[in-house]
């Protein structure tokens, strides 16, 4: 009797040509759980920003003051410089400033908001304390921008990496991003809220400010505005 057999390795072959490649069980679980991990940090900080920072702008929500942006900062640095610091109107800067330079928005500049005006003496802040630490606020102002750029970053090559990877692993790397530039803003917070005591201080004793009750407003915002950039910029805008 003859048999008619099928050789074992078409089967193979044949399911070889139509198969995908497939990551392992357990890779796929390391990388969910890397994936919860990541976004430990990220909850952390807006829950952070959140208390400290979100419900005092809220509550001082369209308060405005007697002086600009700009007129705040130049008596902050005549109070504090130690040398003269050239002020600088551009449009749309990015967290500018040095020893002897400060470049506001012209919105800022122009301001007299509460929020904005102190905002600017928050940055007039950074700008005596660069002239002390240098390296430090250099460092705090490459968190601030790389917690903007390093993420979107991440996220515009992550379309291109899902043809090799996995759409949760691709997702995984730009969370993962995210809570790297969140803790590396955590770490070095202190640097703002350091210039912000300094500042509020002056802001609460000195005649900075024509009124008493606007110094004390602007104080309380400063103080709640140097927690602000504990959040990525790139995703900032999220909880607000």
């Amino acid at each position: 009797m003859v048999c008619l057999g099928v050789p074992a390795d078409i089967g193979v072959k044949g399911e070889k040509g139509n198969s995908k490649v497939t990551e392992k069980p357990q890779d796929s679980l390391q990388m969910k759980f890397v994936l919860i991990l990541s976004l430990l940090p990220l909850i952390g900080v807006f829950l952070v920003r959140k208390f400290f920072c979100d419900r005092v702008l809220k509550k001082y929500e369209g308060e405005r003051v007697s002086l600009t942006g700009k007129e705040l900062a130049k008596r902050i640095l005549k109070n504090g410089s130690k040398g003269p610091v050239e002020i600088e109107i551009k449009t749309r800067p990015f967290m500018i400033l040095g020893p002897d330079r400060l470049v506001l928005s012209t919105r800022l500049a122009d301001s007299i908001k509460a929020k904005d005006v102190a905002e600017v003496g928050l940055m007039a802040g950074m700008v005596l304390m660069a002239q002390r630490q240098s390296n430090v606020v250099g460092w705090r102002l490459w968190a601030i921008k790389s917690g903007t750029a390093l993420p979107v970053f991440v996220a515009l090559v992550a379309p291109f990496a899902m043809f090799f990877l996995r759409v949760i692993n691709s997702i995984t790397f730009v969370v993962l991003s995210l809570a790297f530039s969140a803790i590396i803003l955590a770490l070095t917070t202190a640097v703002e809220r350091a210039a912000a005591e300094a500042v509020s201080g002056v802001l609460m004793d000195s005649a900075i400010v024509p009124r008493q009750t606007e110094g004390e407003t602007l104080a309380r915002l400063v103080k709640a505005l140097s927690w602000k950039r504990i959040v990525p910029g790139a995703i900032s805008w999220l909880g607000r």
